[in-house]
C-alpha cells in the first residue's frame, strides 16, 4: 500500500509515527516541498496490512463449584 501525507513537516512526521502503530511501515520518504511558497509538504509512506493476531486459550475450563482453602476436616 501506498500512502501520500500533505501537510506541514511536523505533521507528517507525527502520522508516519502513528501509522506505524496500525500497519507494518516499509519505508517513509523525505519530505518532498510543495510547489510556490507553500510551506506544506508531501511525504510518501509505503506499507503492508498487518496480518490479524488471532488468539486461542490452551488451557482446560475451571471447574464450577465451591474449592476448599483446606483439606477436609480442617488443618493437619
Amino acid at each position: 500500500m501506498k500512502l501520500r501525507l500533505h501537510g506541514t513537516e511536523e505533521e507528517c512526521r507525527e502520522v508516519a509515527a502513528r501509522l506505524a502503530g496500525i500497519v507494518e511501515v516499509l519505508a517513509i520518504s523525505a519530505p518532498y516541498p510543495d510547489r510556490g511558497a507553500s510551506v506544506l509538504v508531501r511525504v510518501y509512506v509505503e506499507a503492508l496490512i498487518a496480518a490479524p493476531v488471532h488468539v486461542t486459550s490452551t488451557t482446560e475450563p475451571r471447574p464450577r463449584g465451591r474449592r476448599r482453602a483446606l483439606p477436609p476436616g480442617g488443618a493437619s
